[in-house]
C-alpha cells in the first residue's frame, strides 16, 4: 500500500511578532508596502547634431550600409554628420515631405536645400469639375455645427476624376483661411508610387509656405512619441480614408492619435477624407465617427463603438463573432439595407453645405464583359481535384464535433480552405492569361492584369509573358524586395513594357496620355485589362477598373474565370457589383452573402471572404 503523502502546512506565526504586526497594521491603514522600483535601463544614446555641420537623416533600403553613414539606434535610422553631404550618400538623402526630413530639419534648426529640391514640376491645369470640388471643400471648413467649424469631410468622386488636385486645391484654401502651417497627407501603399504622385501634384500647384508631410500607413508609428503626436498638424488629408475603418488594427489606432481622434470639435484637425469605395458597410465608416458625432451635436466618445451607436440610432445592426453586421430581417432585405445606407449618407449630405461630395465620372463606367476560360482535359482534372478536396475539407468541418459544438473554432479552417481553392484555380489559368496578354500585345494594345495572389498568379503570369518574348512591368512585392515599383510603373507607360501585372487596388494610374513627373505624357496606346482573380469585394472591384479607366481615357476590362465551375457562378454574380456607380456601402454584404451560399460555406463571417490579399 502507498505511503500516505505529508501534506505541508504553514507554519503560524506569533501574533506578536514584528511581522505580523506590521502587516497587521498596513491593512488596518490600507497602505501596502512599498516595494522598491527596478532600475529602468538607459536607451540608446541618439547621435550628437555637430555644431559646425549637420546631422543628415538617411533613407537607407533594408540590408545596404551606405559609406560614411552609422545607424543611429535611438532615432532608429541612418545618419551623416559634416556640413555637406558626400557625393556617393546623395542617393540616400532623405526625402522632400517625409517624415526623416522633417526630423532632419528639426534637429538642425532649418532646412538645408540641394538643388534636387528645387526641381520644378510640370504645372498642372485644373478642369473645372476639380476647382468646383475645392470650393466645396472650402464651403464646409467655413460652415458651422455646435458652434465650432466643421472638423472634416467625405469626398468619394469616382475614381479617375482627379480627386488628388481636387484635394489639395481645396485644402490649400482652408488654410489659407484658417491660418494653418502644418499639413499631413496620408497616402496608401505602395509607397514608391503613391508617395511620387502626391510629390509632384503638390509642387506642381505649390504649398504656399505650408509644411507638408507625407506618409503611408506603414509609417504612422514615426509620427509618434511615447504614443503622442511627434508633430500638431493643422490639416489632414487622408487618402483612401477606408484603410482606417477597422479599429482593432495598429493601422488605425495610430491614425487616430496622429489626427487627434478624440479631441473636443473646435480643437480637432480639419480632415479630408478621400475615397471612391467608402465602405463595404455602414458600420465600416468608423473613420467617419468625430464628423457624425459633430453633427449630431455630440463628443466623439458617444461615438467610440460605432456599430452600437448606429444600432441605437435605429439601424437594423447586430454584432456577430466580433463585427457589427446587418440583422436577420435586413439582411434578407436589400430594400431595407439600401434604405439603411442612405440614411446614413443623408447625415452628411443634408447638412448644409453638404459635409460629403460625389461625382460620377463624365466619361461613363468602364466597359466590362466576362471572359469564360475552356479548361484542357489536363487542367479540368486538376479543378476537379482542387474542387474535391475543397469539399472534403468543408465536410470535415461539418463532421468535426468541437465545431458543431463551437461553430467558431472552424472559422480560420475554412477561411483557409476558401483561400487554397481560390489560388489552385488561379494557378490552372495562370498559362491561358498570359496567353491573353501576348494576344492584346500583337494586336496593338498594352495589356492589363490585375491579381490577387502572388506565387499563385501574379509570378507564373509575368515569368510566361516574359518567355514568349514580351517585357513585363512588374507592380507588386516591397520595398524590402529591393524593386522600385515607380520606375517599373514607367515602364509601361513608356511604353517599354506593353503588359503590366499588378496587385494594387488603388493609387495607382496605368491609363493611356497621362501627364507624367518630367512634363512629357504617357503612350497613347489604346489599354486593355484582364482581372485574374476575381475579386470578393465590389469596391475593390471598382478600384481596379479606375487604374486605367480614368482621366477621360476608355479601358475595356475583363473577368476572366474557369467555365463550368464555381468561379463562373461567382464572376456572374460579382460583374454586376464592379459595374455598379452608385453609393456601394452595405451592397456587398449581399454580394458576400451569395458568394459563401454557391461555395458552400455561409455559415462563415461574410467579411472573411475578403482581404485574403497576396499570398506572398
Amino acid at each position: 500500500m502507498p505511503t500516505p503523502r505529508r501534506t505541508k502546512t504553514a507554519r503560524a506565526k506569533p501574533s506578536g511578532s514584528k511581522a505580523a504586526g506590521a502587516k497587521t497594521g498596513a491593512k488596518a491603514a490600507g497602505t501596502r508596502t512599498a516595494q522598491p522600483r527596478k532600475a529602468r535601463r538607459p536607451g540608446p544614446t541618439p547621435v550628437e547634431v555637430p555644431e559646425d555641420g549637420r546631422l543628415w537623416l538617411l533613407d537607407v533600403p533594408f540590408q545596404t550600409r551606405p559609406p560614411g553613414a552609422v545607424y543611429d539606434r535611438a532615432r532608429k535610422v541612418h545618419v551623416y554628420s559634416g556640413p555637406e553631404l558626400l557625393p556617393e550618400l546623395l542617393p540616400y538623402r532623405s526625402q522632400p515631405f517625409s517624415w526623416r526630413r522633417w526630423l532632419e530639419d528639426d534637429l538642425n534648426g532649418g532646412p538645408a536645400t540641394l538643388p534636387d529640391d528645387l526641381r520644378p514640376a510640370p504645372a498642372m491645369e485644373p478642369r473645372p469639375m476639380q476647382t468646383e470640388g475645392a470650393a466645396a471643400i472650402l464651403a464646409v471648413a467655413r460652415s458651422e455645427h455646435g458652434g465650432t467649424g466643421a472638423r472634416g469631410m467625405l469626398l468619394t468622386d469616382d475614381v479617375g476624376t482627379g480627386k488628388t488636385l481636387t484635394a489639395w486645391l481645396g485644402i490649400l484654401g482652408v488654410a489659407r483661411d484658417r491660418g494653418a502651417t502644418n499639413v499631413l497627407v496620408l497616402v496608401d501603399r505602395p509607397r514608391q508610387i503613391t508617395v511620387p504622385h502626391w510629390v509632384r501634384t503638390i509642387r506642381a500647384t505649390g504649398t504656399e509656405g505650408l509644411r507638408v508631410l507625407i506618409c503611408s500607413p506603414d509609417e504612422l508609428a514615426h509620427l509618434l512619441v511615447r504614443g503622442r503626436p511627434r508633430w500638431r498638424m493643422d490639416l489632414v488629408i487622408a487618402d483612401e480614408s477606408h484603410l482606417y475603418r477597422n479599429v482593432e488594427t495598429q493601422r488605425v489606432q495610430r491614425f487616430r492619435r496622429i489626427t487627434r481622434f478624440a479631441d473636443e470639435h473646435h480643437k480637432a484637425p480639419f480632415v479630408l477624407n478621400m475615397t471612391a469605395t467608402p465602405a463595404n458597410h455602414p458600420a465600416e465608416l468608423t473613420y467617419l465617427a468625430p464628423l457624425l458625432a459633430q453633427v449630431h451635436a455630440e463628443p466623439t466618445a458617444r461615438w467610440a463603438n460605432f456599430g452600437e451607436r448606429l444600432a441605437e440610432s435605429g439601424m437594423p445592426l447586430v454584432k456577430n463573432y466580433g463585427r457589427w453586421v446587418w440583422n436577420e430581417r435586413a439582411a434578407a432585405d436589400p430594400a431595407e439595407q439600401s434604405a439603411s445606407t442612405a440614411r446614413l449618407r443623408g447625415w452628411l449630405s443634408e447638412a448644409s453645405p453638404p459635409l460629403t461630395l460625389h461625382r460620377a465620372a463624365p466619361w461613363g463606367p468602364a466597359p466590362l464583359d466576362l471572359m469564360p476560360v475552356q479548361l484542357d482535359l489536363s487542367e479540368q482534372a486538376a479543378y476537379r481535384t482542387a474542387w474535391s478536396a475543397f469539399q472534403q475539407a468543408i465536410a470535415d468541418l461539418a463532421a468535426d464535433r468541437a465545431v458543431r459544438s463551437n461553430p467558431s473554432a472552424g472559422v480560420a479552417r475554412g477561411g483557409a480552405a476558401v483561400l487554397r481553392l481560390r489560388q489552385k484555380a488561379s494557378m490552372i489559368r495562370a498559362t491561358t492569361t498570359a496567353q491573353w496578354a501576348v494576344s492584346t500585345v500583337a494586336a496593338g494594345r498594352q495589356a492589363l492584369i490585375s491579381c490577387e495572389f502572388l506565387s499563385a498568379a501574379a509570378e507564373p503570369i509575368a515569368d510566361a509573358v516574359e518567355a514568349s518574348g514580351v517585357r513585363v512591368a512588374r507592380l507588386y512585392g516591397t520595398a524590402v524586395s529591393g524593386k522600385d515599383l515607380e520606375a517599373e510603373r514607367l515602364l509601361f507607360q513608356r511604353g517599354l513594357a506593353p503588359v503590366v501585372v499588378f496587385t494594387p487596388t488603388t493609387s495607382l494610374s496605368l491609363h493611356a496620355r497621362e501627364m507624367l513627373g518630367d512634363g512629357t505624357f504617357a503612350t497613347d496606346q489604346p489599354r486593355e485589362g484582364l482581372m485574374h482573380n476575381v475579386r470578393y469585394s465590389g469596391l475593390a472591384g471598382r478600384q481596379i477598373l479606375g487604374r486605367s479607366h480614368r482621366d477621360g481615357q476608355v479601358c475595356p476590362w475583363w473577368l476572366a474565370y474557369a467555365q463550368n465551375s464555381v468561379e463562373e457562378t461567382i464572376a456572374q454574380i460579382m460583374i454586376g457589383r464592379f459595374k455598379s456607380a452608385n453609393d456601394t456601402a452595405g451592397a456587398d454584404s449581399e454580394t458576400l452573402t451569395a458568394i459563401a451560399e454557391a461555395l458552400g460555406v455561409s455559415w462563415l463571417p461574410i467579411d472573411l471572404l475578403v482581404g485574403h490579399g497576396s499570398d506572398g
